[in-house]
């Protein structure tokens, strides 16, 4: 048994050395961004689902109207939305600011999610369109754009991580500065990494891909309740690579451990699947190897923190009470420790302004509520309720 924990410890510190390099490739990334002043004839097309979210329409279509020059933006309504109340205010909104290049569409699909939003919006445009995908809560910026149309080809799409600095304390405060970290070390981290057998997976807001490679490889999935990272795979297993934006897109935070919870029921579902992407797909090594490193994330997600309680435990039932003490203190760096890093990192560019320091009971408290997400879809499967039909919006 000692050897058992003695190894399990020396891949606890391959993991924390393994989230540190990528830390430091993503903050020379962030810190050594250039900023451009070109003009561009080319427009990026925005595509923002939307569905029961007439209370954020104004302050959306006020920020975006300013990025006439550079981008035309495409509200996607559903007839989901019974009332078209949606609908309705982007109408009126669109009159009453007079924009230039807010547009609104109305998908018919009545039982449909934000894949068949997307995937209505998209087929519509023209063959070389650069098309991004935001929430109606994003607000990116014109160094955003500037980037990407500077960069992006038909082999390549480019993916934008978000930070968010809601005003949180305690143990709501811990998830989202563990979400910045994610955002940093984990989903950055590997954007910029040009390690050949690494998952990436595209996100739902901050997609930037031009519309051939969707015509020629698909569109998001409507079958799967995750379409970011099905998205993801298929694009790899294609040889289209994902790559990283220097420039950060602050979006909101859940407003409590429920609603966080919740949306980690939903996020799990991505790299639980991963098998049955491959199933659908052309069956190789390579893609099996990236079907077992996407699946790899969830049993992370859900067995991680049991696992670390599972090894203190062993090490005090056998009185191994200094190995105990060990896994305790690398559970500390790794969890407040990696967070600690990442927020003064987003203090020190200027995102976060709502800082609080690290608490280390709330954090190591989070640590253990993270994996409650997956035993909820886990509960959804066995009684036969995951699917799309009872996939969880985010409450905004």
């Amino acid at each position: 048994m000692f050897y058992l924990i003695l190894i399990f410890i020396i891949f606890y510190i391959f993991t924390i050395i393994k989230s540190f390099l990528r830390f430091l490739n993503s903050r020379n990334f962030i810190l050594n961004k250039n900023k451009t002043n070109k003009t561009y004839n080319k427009k990026i097309d925005i595509i923002i689902p939307v569905y029961n979210e007439v209370k954020n329409i104004k302050s959306s279509v006020s920020y975006f109207k300013k990025f006439y020059n550079c981008c035309n933006v495409y509200y996607v309504t559903t007839s989901k939305e019974k009332s078209s109340a949606t609908y309705n205010k982007l109408i009126e909104e669109i009159k009453r600011q007079k924009t230039k290049n807010i547009y609104v569409d109305n998908c018919p699909n009545i039982i449909g999610t934000m894949a068949n939003q997307l995937n209505y919006m998209a087929k519509k445009l023209e063959e070389e369109s650069i098309i991004a995908i935001y929430n109606v809560d994003s607000r990116p910026t014109i160094d955003t754009f500037k980037y990407v149309i500077d960069n992006i080809n038909d082999r390549e799409v480019y993916q934008q991580v978000s930070y968010f600095d809601d005003k949180n304390s305690g143990i709501i405060n811990s998830c989202q500065m563990w979400q910045n970290r994610w955002s940093i070390i984990y989903e950055m981290g590997k954007y910029i990494s040009n390690i050949n057998y690494q998952f990436k997976y595209t996100i739902g807001h901050g997609l930037f891909i031009k519309k051939c490679i969707l015509d020629k490889y698909g569109y998001w999935s409507e079958q799967d309740i995750n379409e970011d990272n099905e998205l993801g795979y298929r694009l790899l297993i294609n040889g289209i690579k994902i790559k990283g934006i220097p420039f950060l897109e602050k979006a909101d935070f859940a407003n409590n451990i429920k609603i966080y919870i919740k949306q980690q029921s939903t996020w799990v579902n991505g790299p639980l699947y991963a098998f049955k992407y491959f199933k659908n797909n052309e069956k190789n090594f390579k893609n099996l190897v990236l079907s077992v490193l996407n699946f790899k994330a969830f049993i992370s997600w859900w067995l991680f923190p049991i696992i670390i309680l599972l090894f203190i435990f062993l090490s005090l039932f056998y009185q191994y009470y200094t190995l105990a003490l060990i896994i305790f203190l690398l559970t500390i760096i790794y969890v407040s420790g990696l967070n600690g890093i990442v927020n003064k990192l987003l203090i020190k560019t200027g995102h976060i302004k709502n800082c609080k320091s690290n608490n280390i009971f709330n954090d190591l408290i989070f640590f253990v509520i993270h994996c409650f997400g997956p035993f909820i879809t886990i509960n959804k499967i066995i009684h036969g309720k995951n699917n799309i039909q009872n996939k969880y919006n985010t409450e905004k």
